[in-house]
């Protein structure tokens, strides 16, 4: 490797089986990075100290027993679906010296997503979680491989720089004269990975209107293509979430009205302003985004895209035909919908609501100077939007029903056993079709501290096994407890896992 980057491993020599010499050992949304957020969030500097402790001497441990323990002597391919790292919520203070100058934004929310700023949000994950790159490393160098699919709270691996400084992160303790030859076992999928027949691995965010890029190869800003461009979600969570106490990075999608009206509460008239001119701020750049998807950017875009797909084509030998496929089966981001976006951002019942109020005023001032119908009218009126506002059009919710939905298509597209997400932190498994079952591999850690969030999990640590057994391979779906076992969730078995198809492992970014 002459540059340093990640390289794709080589193509099993026959195509007649889907069996590429691995067992696997799959999780998800880790989100390493997600405690280094003194940026914004100053008061909760120690708040991670102990969980993210706990969390990395739990991965470690994970990560030390299939190092050592092999099955049938086949080497594991570990396969992170998605946010490894959570670059999109660090939260640094810019330094000096830095290429790419720092915007306006920048300064007042911590380090961006240039190249060159993510590098440093990388390097200083690293540092912070060193336990558990040492650990990827010495799993990399006793024969496996490592390969990491980008999620939505890591989309920024996007850069070739950023790959690199992950790689060397991983295998900075093993001995130098050994990185070119380890670094070949180590790829960053920009997309999926899959082996036709057996198995198909994305994260699953594509699935989700407020966390969408629309095309999952190129995910650069059309107005600054140094950056990544906003998604509902990562603009959210750095505008808002972040710096506000007591806010849950989910919360703007997955409550309801009511819950906001709780925090307004707890925050006073103060705080209340606060979050109302970070929101409004949001809500300005995500409806500005919207009507930039509309023009000539949008064609341009899409134009792009299908070229991009042309270029991976070629590349991993997956036909230009089937990936198509696999993009119609994703959901517009909320950015390319007006309408849309405007509901998931409530600003409909926020509308609602001051109707509610003007018409609960003019109901008193119609009992006074007009008359009792007229008031009783005002009086409905305003309950009804009240109401609206309250219960709302439902437009945010949890993309688990997508995703579960769609897995038998990406099945059949792929002839794929197995279809593997992540992103919900649901943990599943289940059969979807004659020929395939959908799991979604939950998560190991969390994107908020610990005395900020809204509810408390118990099913954390949870992983997939897929191993060969005879003629065929078994899926287990486990978690690794506090005791640093693991315990049996749900098994699925195929034994006709092993159907003749061509391997397809897709190449890294350009």
């Amino acid at each position: 490797m002459s540059d340093g980057s990640p390289q794709s491993p080589q193509l099993p020599q026959s195509p007649q089986s889907p069996d590429d010499g691995f067992n696997y050992i799959m999780l998800s949304d880790v989100h390493l990075g997600s405690d280094i957020i003194p940026h914004q969030r100053p008061w909760a500097l120690t708040s991670w100290l102990l969980e993210a402790h706990e969390i990395d001497a739990r991965l470690v441990s994970w990560l030390d027993h299939y190092r050592l323990n092999r099955d049938q002597d086949r080497p594991w391919r570990l396969i992170i679906a998605g946010d490894f790292l959570d670059l999109v919520g660090v939260s640094i203070s810019v330094p000096a010296g830095l290429r790419t100058p720092p915007t306006a934004e920048e300064q007042r929310h911590g380090l961006g997503s240039a190249a060159d700023h993510v590098v440093h949000k990388v390097t200083a994950i690293a540092a912070r979680h060193a336990s558990v790159f040492r650990a990827l490393g010495r799993f990399v160098a006793a024969g496996h491989a490592l390969v990491i699919v980008r999620g939505n709270h890591d989309i920024e691996l996007y850069w070739r720089e950023a790959q690199r400084a992950l790689v060397e992160a991983i295998l900075a303790k093993e001995p130098a004269r050994s990185h070119r030859q380890l670094s070949s076992r180590v790829v960053i999928q920009p997309w999926f990975f899959a082996v036709d027949g057996l198995l198909y691995v994305e994260h699953g965010h594509e699935f989700d209107p407020l966390c969408s890029y629309g095309d999952p190869l190129a995910s650069t800003c059309v107005r600054d293509p140094q950056r990544i461009r906003w998604t509902p979600f990562s603009l959210l969570l750095r505008y808002v979430a972040r710096p506000t106490r007591g806010l849950s990075s989910a919360s703007y999608s997955y409550r309801g009205m009511s819950a906001y009206i709780g925090l307004l509460a707890q925050l006073g008239v103060r705080g209340s302003l606060g979050i109302a001119g970070r929101y409004l701020r949001a809500s300005y750049c995500l409806l500005s985004e919207c009507v930039l998807n509309a023009g000539s950017a949008a064609r341009q875009r899409t134009l792009a895209a299908r070229a991009g797909l042309g270029r991976f084509a070629r590349r991993s030998g997956v036909k230009q035909e089937r990936l198509e496929h696999l993009c119609a089966l994703y959901v517009p981001p909320a950015v390319q919908r007006f309408g849309f976006m405007a509901r998931s951002l409530y600003l409909d019942r926020i509308v609602s609501g001051l109707g509610a109020a003007c018409g609960f005023v003019l109901a008193l001032l119609f009992l006074g100077y007009v008359g009792v119908i007229s008031a009783l009218a005002s009086a409905i009126s305003a309950a009804l939007l009240l109401g609206y506002t309250i219960v709302g059009s439902g437009q945010n919710s949890s993309p688990q029903a997508t995703m579960l939905s769609n897995a038998a298509r990406i099945g059949a597209l792929f002839g794929a056993r197995w279809v593997v997400m992540g992103h919900t932190h649901e943990p599943i498994l289940q059969p979807v079709s004659e020929s395939a079952s959908y799991i979604n591999l939950g998560s190991w850690g969390e994107d908020d501290p610990p005395d900020e969030r809204t509810t408390r999990r118990n099913d954390a640590g949870t992983f997939l096994v897929l191993r060969r057994r005879a003629d065929a391979f078994l899926a287990e779906l486990m978690r690794w407890d506090e005791q640093h076992r693991p315990l049996l969730l749900s098994r699925s078995e195929d034994q006709h896992a092993l159907q003749p198809g061509r391997p397809s492992l897709p190449a890294r970014l350009a």
